[in-house]
């Protein structure tokens, strides 16, 4: 109640900011410096932006040259509530997002490019020469834009075909040898028919991280093209049709995917077999291992350098991605109303390539223990020593393509109701494989008493899954007096999953496997270890016990989303299992609208948000499935122009926030962590967004937006955090004593009580400041332009613990802009992050499978400065 009460309070307090202030308006009006209209299309309709009853921020292409929005990342800073993790392409808004790139769960922010659902969010920082405008919806979008919008919506739409002929070139020269190349060409082609054309090329030959052991830079190395083309018709009087379509190419080092950050573990004196590497691992060996590397740094670079951008691995991270897309649209005007379909394919293919084993290592020789019995047998040549190869890497794809149909009628006439309707159907099909492989093991080829392994592959997973979306929706909008509107929107969504996941995983050399055998080979359990066994070391197939698929003995919950059992191929050795699930809801918005003048907007509004459920896919574990998870949102409102040259609009919002999908990583005794789904059943969320744009004098025009947010778990009993299994790290809450034994260390673990945790991605408070000014000449027109952004601390887990926490940080951008007179031309120069702070983006801690726990961490950009050219003919 008492955070209902506050949002009441702060509705109240910005209704009654409304009063007075009219002659200073005119007064404004006269002197010209009055901020200019925007419209969007949040609620389907062109609309006024300070029309539409819906915490939106919109940048236009001209705006985000003028500030330097070039990236989701910049957008991301500009937009109150808004979070984005570059490294694994996921958004947050508000405190929903998703938190994990599993194909089979969901996000909860809905991205559109001109209409048509996506799950990526990368498209919104297309380069403003193929973008008009980038709309976040903040709130549930749960009628209209119904698709796993829980959390809000982004909207990215295209510019269109031009009636008269425009054509330009832009060009962009940096440091880290940037170069980026663009052009764009639109008019008619002939009455009734207008086209347009647009391509891009990017290269970046210059990293942001140093590679100490190949010289092979990383982070932001690119090399892509893109091009789109457009046509426009006027089919008769009364029918509309638009068709896009479009490719992408690149091969880069780059996030998302890319290196964009590295580890914090310090050296540790540890032995580490294949297939108990984990990424960032540190290499600090013990006496008499004959060590070979390919660079000259051994151990954990951070450490030894000091230099969080320094890494040392023999092999580089790369991203390849070929994506294709078409999207149309025809409307067919109708005396009182629109019928309009909307339709869409796209289709890519995604492979990323990493050093698993995070080292510059490539063979190193472990001694034999005196007395076992490898020694025993090295007198007769039986046995020797053992070499590894430990180089290892993974190979993680994406192939994924997916339709898109939506049929909906929007009313045209005057008159106080107005309403839009429609149906929606979306099917998609992926596969997601990933293989871990450690090439120099010749002996992984034959693991004991299972089907050959020809690639040497230690661990693979897969899943090759259908999802099927159905929706039907209505919104009514009743303006009952001159200046109170009522909306109600309501929506059924019916969605549906179903394939196949496979996997197989191998051990070699790992203690807890090598003791099953020890036995067969006449080594005491407690000698099973490498330096006992040597050469007689087997590769071991535990794709049964690690990936059974069974209940745990005494369970008896249901095993939902389970379509059949567990079966493993003989000839393959692959285990699969289908699942098979579906999920449905009703979702829905009410809201009250009143509009005492034309520049003041207050409402009040309640929303239903739905994110369809999902599989913890590839891994076959016990309990594959997660519910879907639903929000409660109330949101109040005002938008008010203030003497015409003053924009502020103010919301706060509750949110009643009910199962959150939330992944809980497992690190088992042999192989990868894997991870676990849980519904997490309550959280919390609100908070007070104010987005405001002054222009005190003519000229100048001063930005701010600020968010606070407090985001938190409100139920959420007894879980454990298998990277800190003891409950014993600062920031841990444990719900009661120890329990079972850890498998990694030997010890009982406990379990928390993570009530009154904060929401990963949230952060309290953000702020976005710019200032641009613009000088008059003859000539032309000068705008120079200063930003400061800042956001407070923020958590990457549901476990608050000091590991997890990033630091507030904050940055400084800088950029100035010629313009001539006839606006043929434009000059840009900018510095981003000018004075090169190094701040993290996100730190994270883990634990491998021997129990040490590293911290990764992702940077932010370093400064980067550069200038850009545009020619319009």
């Amino acid at each position: 109640m008492r955070g209902k009460t506050a949002l009441l309070s702060a509705g109240a307090m910005s209704v009654l900011a409304w009063a007075g202030g009219a002659a200073a308006q005119d007064a404004a009006v006269q002197r010209g410096n009055v901020i200019e209209e925007l419209v969007v299309t949040a609620e389907r309709r062109a609309q006024n932006l300070q029309d539409v009853p819906v915490a939106v921020s919109a940048f236009t292409s001209e705006k985000r040259d003028i500030i330097g929005i070039k990236s989701v990342e910049d957008i991301t800073n500009y937009t109150p509530g808004l979070s984005y993790s570059v490294g694994t392409d996921r958004i947050t808004l508000r405190g929903i997002g998703r938190l994990t790139n599993n194909l089979a769960s969901e996000p909860g922010v809905a991205n559109y490019n001109d209409g048509i659902y996506s799950s990526s969010t990368v498209s919104a920082g297309a380069s403003p020469l193929f973008i008009d405008r980038v709309e976040v919806l903040r709130g549930p979008q749960g009628t209209l834009y119904g698709r796993n919008s829980i959390g809000g919506a982004i909207n990215v739409i295209s510019r269109r075909p031009t009636h008269d002929f425009y054509a330009e070139v832009r060009a962009t020269l940096a440091n880290y040898d940037r170069q980026v190349f663009e052009g764009a060409v639109s008019g008619s082609i002939v009455e009734g028919l207008r086209a347009r054309f647009a391509a891009s090329k990017v290269d970046q030959d210059e990293g942001w991280f140093k590679n100490a052991a190949t010289g092979i830079d990383e982070g932001e190395v690119r090399d892509q093209f893109s091009w789109e083309g457009q046509i426009e018709a006027d089919l008769g009087e009364n029918v509309d049709a638009w068709l896009k379509v479009g490719q992408q190419q690149y091969n880069n080092r780059a996030a998302p995917g890319g290196r964009s950050g590295g580890s914090l573990a310090s050296p540790e004196p540890s032995l580490f077999g294949p297939g108990s590497l984990s990424p960032g691992a540190s290499y600090a060996f013990v006496g008499g291992v004959n060590l070979v590397t390919l660079g000259p740094i051994v151990g954990n670079p951070v450490a030894q350098t000091g230099d969080l951008r320094v890494f040392s691995t023999n092999v580089p991270n790369e991203n390849d991605l070929e994506s294709e897309y078409l999207t149309g649209e025809v409307v067919w005007h109708l005396p009182s109303v629109d019928v309009k379909y909307l339709g869409g394919y796209f289709k890519y293919d995604y492979v990323l390539t990493t050093d698993y084993d995070g080292t510059a290592v490539l063979s190193y020789t472990l001694p034999l223990a005196p007395g076992g019995r490898c020694a025993q047998l090295q007198v007769f040549g039986a046995c020797g020593p053992l070499t590894f190869a430990p180089s290892v890497t993974t190979d993680y794809e994406e192939h994924k393509e997916w339709w898109s149909h939506e049929v909906n009628f929007t009313s045209t006439h005057d008159g106080p109701l107005q309403w839009i309707a429609g149906l929606f159907y979306y099917h998609e099909k992926y596969t997601q494989p990933v293989r871990i492989r450690e090439p120099g093991v010749v002996a992984l080829e034959t693991p004991l008493s299972a089907p050959r392994n020809a690639d040497r592959t230690i661990y693979y997973t897969s899943q090759d899954m259908d999802m099927t979306s159905r929706a039907a929706f209505v919104q009514l909008d009743w303006q009952f007096t001159d200046t109170l509107k009522t909306t109600l929107g309501l929506r059924y969504t019916k969605d549906e999953k179903q394939g196949t996941e496979e996997t197989r995983q191998l051990c070699y050399g790992l203690p807890a496997c090598l003791a099953s055998v020890a036995p067969l080979y006449g080594i005491p359990v407690s000698q099973a270890s490498i330096p006992y066994f040597g050469t007689l070391t087997p590769v071991l197939d535990i794709t049964g016990s690690v990936a059974s698929g069974n209940r745990p003995a005494g369970s008896t919950e249901e095993q939902k989303g389970v379509a059949g059992p567990a079966v493993t191929d003989p000839n393959t050795g692959v285990r699969s299992r289908p699942l098979a699930d579906s999920w449905s809801a009703w979702t829905g918005t009410a809201g009250l609208e009143w509009k005492p003048d034309d520049d003041t907007l207050a409402y009040a509004k309640y929303s239903r948000g739905y994110k369809a459920g999902g599989f913890n896919s590839g891994t076959i574990t016990p309990f594959p499935q997660t519910d879907k998870e639903t929000v409660n949102a109330y949101e109040l409102g005002l938008k008010r122009d203030w003497f015409g040259n003053l924009q502020t609009n103010v919301s706060a919002f509750y949110y009643d926030y009910q199962d959150a999908q939330v992944p809980l990583g497992f690190q088992p005794d042999t192989g990868p962590r894997i991870t676990l789904f849980y519904n997490m059943p309550k959280s919390v969320s609100k908070g007070v967004e104010i987005e405001t744009i002054w222009q005190p004098i003519d000229n100048l025009q001063i930005l701010f937006n600020y968010s606070y947010l407090n985001a938190k778990i409100k139920k959420a009993c007894c879980l454990l955090d298998s990277d800190d299994p003891l409950a014993i790290q600062p920031g841990a809450q444990p719900s009661g004593p120890p329990g079972a034994i850890d498998s990694a260390t030997g010890l009982p673990t406990r379990a928390q009580d993570l009530s009154g945790q904060r929401l990963p991605l949230s952060p309290k408070h953000k702020i976005a400041l710019n200032g641009a000014y613009t000088w008059d000449f003859a000539a032309g027109s000068l705008i120079g332009s200063a930003s400061y952004l800042w956001r407070d601390e923020v958590y990457s887990s549901i476990f608050n613990r000091p590991l997890n926490l990033a630091p507030s940080r904050g940055q400084v951008d800088l950029r100035l802009t010629w313009r001539d007179a006839d606006d043929r031309f434009s000059i840009i120069g900018y510095v981003q992050n000018a004075t090169d702070e190094e701040d993290f983006d996100s730190l994270s801690a883990t634990r491998n499978s021997i129990g040490e726990l590293s911290q990764t961490y992702v940077l932010t950009p370093p400064r980067t400065y550069g200038v850009e050219f545009q020619y319009r003919f």
